[in-house]
């Protein structure tokens, strides 16, 4: 992509690992563009990794956001936190005027834009959006979830779609005040204040389709942190022997999930363990960090065991590995049951046994190699080879 006489384009992800680093990977397919990031002090060794500037902007309180997502629960979206993130993205629109601004899961962005006259490119999830072909699924935090356990699926979904709206119109009322006071354009919900004037899609079409998206909407395909070099003892540590293991939970899973792996049944498994999680898996035969190069150690990998997050999904997929999920939150169950409809592996709960989660491992790894995960491989390489334009 190339603007001509352009002043820059200013990033704005949530404070979220997955979030900063699809920004940054997104950001090296642009050319000719300057590139301002809203810092972040657990992210901006990323940022200056990447070579990009950045600029000190107010944030959401991510581990506020995700403890309430688990939860199902979206007041910290109200009027003043909102106002002073938006505030505060207006002052650095209106101090560094950029051509465009990029929001990933930025949910006061596209006010700030509208407010300054600057054009807003949303970065978004398909599920995400206002035309996702599937029932986004009702979390099992949320009391109605115990339907869908009774009810026939088509109606369920008929009724949880319904449902569904009002919650996002509901949850948007401090979206409307704040519009009404800037004497901003209408929105009517939540979801609308995801799009942007230009959308890229960061999923494979297959997985997270879209029904009659407008034109423009585009798929950019999966985004996640590809450096392929480093971690040497890593990968001294998994040898050359089945079966290996990479357990990870984001910044944003629920590590206590995954401590069945520490029972006597695993001990002759290799398990690096990335994340919060690795603080609680401690063992011989397990290898702990907080961060990994994910990609540098896959080729190694037999299995993914993860939190549902995209961007380690998709990470795992780009090495043709099948993935376990442990979702804790409402986007990692959507990610989830997308997994195990498409075949790619399967997701589990709490009350899992260590034998039948045994069981479930040694089944997803003799997977490794078929032929749908050569494919969705492919498929990741092609987008990840296929030019990004900015409107």
């Amino acid at each position: 992509m190339t603007i001509s006489n352009t002043r820059g384009v200013l990033v704005f992800p949530m404070d979220l690992a997955a979030h900063y680093l699809r920004c940054i990977e997104l950001c090296k397919r642009l050319v000719d563009v300057e590139i301002i990031f809203a810092d972040s002090t657990r992210y901006h060794s990323f940022i200056e990794e990447a070579g990009y500037k950045s600029v000190k902007v107010d944030n959401f309180d991510s581990d506020e956001v995700t403890r309430s997502a688990g939860e199902f629960n979206f007041s910290w979206m109200n009027k003043p936190t909102l106002e002073k993130v938006l505030n505060s993205q207006i002052e650095a629109i209106r101090e560094y005027r950029p051509e465009i601004v990029i929001g990933d899961t930025s949910f006061t962005l596209k006010m700030a834009a509208e407010a300054t006259g600057t054009k807003f490119v949303s970065l978004i999830n398909g599920y995400m959006t206002k035309y996702y072909s599937y029932s986004r699924g009702v979390p099992r935090s949320h009391p109605g979830y115990k339907y869908s356990k009774i009810l026939p699926r088509n109606i369920f979904d008929g009724i949880s779609s319904e449902i569904e709206s009002l919650t996002l119109i509901q949850i948007h009322e401090p979206y409307r005040r704040i519009r009404d006071d800037l004497g901003l354009g209408n929105t009517r919900y939540l979801l609308d204040e995801l799009e942007g004037d230009y959308n890229l899609i960061c999923d494979l079409p297959d997985i997270f389709p879209l029904k009659d998206p407008p034109e423009n909407y585009e798929y950019v395909g999966p985004l996640f942190y590809t450096k392929h070099v480093g971690e040497e003892d890593t990968k001294e540590f998994l040898g050359e022997k089945s079966p290996r293991i990479l357990v990870s939970s984001g910044s944003t899973g629920d590590a206590g999930c995954f401590d069945l792996l520490l029972d006597s049944i695993f001990h002759d498994y290799r398990i690096l363990a990335t994340g919060n999680v690795s603080k609680k898996l401690v063992g011989s035969n397990i290898l702990g960090s907080l961060f990994l190069s994910h990609c540098a150690v896959l080729p190694k990998i037999d299995l993914v065991l993860c939190h549902g997050g995209n961007g380690t999904i998709y990470q795992a997929l780009s090495f043709g590995v099948p993935v376990i999920c442990f979702p804790s939150n409402f986007e990692q169950e959507w990610n989830s049951s997308r997994i195990e409809e498409m075949g790619y592996g399967t997701s589990v709960d709490n009350n899992i046994t260590p034998s039948g989660l045994k069981e479930i491992i040694d089944f997803w790894m003799k997977r490794k190699g078929d032929r749908i995960f050569i494919e969705a491989e492919k498929s990741i390489e092609y987008y990840s080879k296929q030019p990004v334009k900015l409107i």
